[in-house]
């Protein structure tokens, strides 16, 4: 089952992806960007960095899914890494979408879910990261199939996403 994760800058998007991607038979997939690395961040773990060109050419030869820009830069999913992904039974997905990336993959069947937090836990997680360019509210449009208060501590963010991803399961079942 593919899961999407959708939310403004700040609401921890990335941080639980990767926590989600530890779990048994699942995995993160990996967003391709134009966007330079943030410090830490590893070509082909965190993103595929591309430059403008590779990825205009990779867009253009429909090797990119979801494909988007935001805060300047261009993002799109890697359509052999999510194929490999949906046609199975026992592995599951998390992406880390924009609305308008997560609309596209919604109507193929993904579950998203939005994370939220209000706008001063959002400015502060900002700031931490040295990200304040972002401070613009992002407005969101997007229907969700759940929706995850994302202003906790890391921990209790993970567990109440867990509990809906396990319940999103188990409905998949019946």
């Amino acid at each position: 089952m593919l899961f999407v994760l959708q939310g403004p800058s700040g609401s921890g998007k990335t941080t639980q992806a990767a926590h989600l991607a530890r779990e048994k038979n699942f995995e993160k997939i990996i967003t391709a960007t134009t966007r330079p690395p943030r410090e830490g961040e590893m070509n082909g773990r965190d993103y595929y960095f591309l430059d403008e060109k590779t990825y205009d050419a990779r867009l253009k030869n429909g090797e990119l899914l979801a494909p988007t820009a935001i805060h300047g830069a261009k993002y799109g999913i890697p359509k052999a890494d999510l194929l490999s992904i949906i046609g199975s039974a026992t592995r599951h997905a998390v992406v880390v979408l924009d609305d308008r990336g997560a609309e596209e993959l919604r109507a193929a069947g993904a579950y998203v879910i939005g994370l939220r937090l209000d706008e001063a836990t959002r400015h502060a997680r900002l700031i931490k990261r040295r990200d304040e360019d972002r401070f613009d509210k992002e407005h969101f449009k997007l229907q969700c199939d759940a929706i995850v208060d994302g202003s906790g501590s890391e921990e209790a963010v993970f567990d109440a996403l867990n509990q809906v991803v396990a319940r999103a399961l188990i409905e998949r079942e019946r």
